[in-house]
């Protein structure tokens, strides 16, 4: 259990904040006043579970502004189902009983909220002000092992050369997470707890499924459940009901235990005036917008794709880039957390890996998970995956990456009529399906970014605009991927 975890309470509401991220720590004292810092008290895991390690739940209820950290799936089930209170995913991975050093975790409550303590003195001064102990939350390693107990004439372990018994549980566990984490990928396990705990989330209000629903034709309508079947980001660009709308599409995908990926687009300035040109108009308002998300997340789990385009500022002045490099670090801060993955966007293969690490850094890109690539883009998935580690290897940071696999089944098209590359080029195909069991162990997954069967603008005679339906591109993605096998088949309802 090596990952501390930050304690601090709300004098006002008497709530208390566990968290393992100190960016969210900060964020709570500047934002919701859980300005009382209790330290970092004990630690845990933010690694899978090992053995003896069980996920603890973060349960979180909006009208008394109380969380619940749990063990217990019964007590999950009584609080969502019977108390209002909302299954935020697993925070953390803590031990299921005690043992040597380790800490119990007590929790009590009062007036609707509930407080933790680890030593009999907390223990003693909460009873003493009317809390009521309810029970152990669950076992933790405590902050500050205490040392080994010696007798007169016995050896200290430094003596005699022994390892202490806190060491040995530390480097035993030390080495599973690390066999834990080169298996990832190769043993089909998830990338970590965090969003990708959960499966995909399937949006049903779609172009694609609305197209499917109405389609007659029992052949087209079949190519046409290929992508309507699959689960899509859903993109957010700048609306002013956002927030609820985030709010409905996170409570839909926690009821189901999934998880919606969503791709932010709104940034002022959006793709330089092209096809998909946009965007909210100032600074403020920006900030604004990602702050009305990040009250609809309420901390759930989600992966979330900032800005596709935005790392292109050729048509920006100075002041308008410094500008923009602040509102993607705001995106990063503001909806980073341990449920909430954001990557930023960094283009596709073909850019420069130096020059796009250096405008990833000045946005803010070590407050995230890490970046996705091929973004409505047609690239292969072999291309991508060298590019995105070059990436990595530019920035001097380890980070982890997605790729956008919806419609590169077939790889760049060879010319395009005179229109740029990535706008509805002839002949393409859909890509290899969502999926976290990737050919690289920095890959977390394989998403559709991009839905497949939207237009990416008017640039052929007969394109819709950017974003709107076009039946026969989509047709014809679903037919040639089933052509070359790059997909299953699955068959209608």
């Amino acid at each position: 259990m090596s990952a501390s975890v930050y304690e601090s309470t709300n004098p006002q509401t008497g709530a208390t904040l566990l968290t393992t991220w100190k960016n969210e720590s900060t964020k709570a004292k500047a934002q919701y006043g859980f300005t009382k810092s209790r330290g970092t008290p004990f630690k845990v895991s933010r690694n899978p579970p090992a053995d003896g390690l069980i996920a603890v739940h973060r349960l979180y209820n909006s009208r008394s502004h109380d969380f619940i950290w749990t063990k217990s799936s019964k007590e999950v089930q009584n609080a969502t189902a019977e108390f209002g209170y909302r299954d935020q995913g697993t925070d953390f991975y803590a031990s299921m009983s005690g043992g040597a050093c380790l800490t119990a975790v007590h929790r009590y409550v009062k007036d609707g909220v509930r407080r933790y303590a680890t030593t009999a003195s907390e223990q003693k001064d909460l009873k003493s002000a009317g809390w009521r102990y309810e029970n152990v939350a669950f076992y933790a390693a405590s902050a500050k092992p205490s040392a080994p107990k010696t007798t007169a004439g016995a050896t200290s372990p430094k003596a005699s050369n022994a390892k202490p018994a806190t060491a040995k549980v530390a480097t035993s566990t030390t080495n599973k997470t690390a066999a834990s984490q080169a298996a990832v990928k190769t043993a089909g396990s998830r990338p970590s707890s965090g969003p990708y705990e959960w499966p995909a989330y399937l949006n049903k209000s779609t172009q694609a499924w609305n197209a499917y629903s109405k389609q007659t034709n029992r052949t087209n309508k079949a190519l046409l459940y290929q992508i309507a079947s699959t689960e899509t980001s859903i993109w957010l660009g700048g609306r002013t009901d956002d927030q609820v709308r985030v709010d409905k599409i996170m409570d839909r995908a926690a009821a189901a235990h999934r998880t919606p990926q969503l791709v932010l687009y709104a940034i002022p300035n959006r793709d330089c005036g092209g096809y998909a040109a946009g965007g909210l108009n100032t600074v403020s308002r920006y900030k604004g917008w990602i702050d009305s998300v990040r009250r609809g997340l309420a901390g759930r789990k989600a992966v979330i794709i900032v800005e596709p385009d935005a790392i292109g500022m050729g048509c920006l002045s100075s002041s308008q880039r410094a500008d923009r490099y602040s509102m993607l670090k705001y995106a990063m801060t503001t909806l980073t957390s341990a449920n909430t993955w954001t990557y930023l966007h960094a283009g596709s293969s073909g850019l420069g890996a130096s020059d796009v690490a250096a405008v990833l850094k000045k946005s803010g890109i070590a407050d995230a998970r890490g970046f996705a690539v091929n973004v409505s883009s047609f690239d292969t998935t072999s291309s991508e995956i060298k590019y995105g580690n070059s990436i990595i290897k530019a920035l001097g940071m380890k980070k982890h990456f997605v790729i956008d696999t919806s419609r590169g089944g077939l790889g760049r098209a060879s010319s395009n009529g005179g229109a740029p590359g990535w706008c509805n080029p002839p002949g393409r195909a859909l890509g290899t399906r969502p999926t976290i069991h990737t050919a690289n162990s920095n890959v977390d997954a394989y998403l559709w970014v991009k839905p497949p069967g939207e237009s990416d603008g008017s640039c052929h005679s007969g394109d819709p605009a950017s974003g709107q339906w076009f039946g026969s591109y989509a047709l014809g993605l679903a037919q040639r991927a089933l052509d070359h096998k790059i997909i299953s088949r699955r068959a209608l309802p």
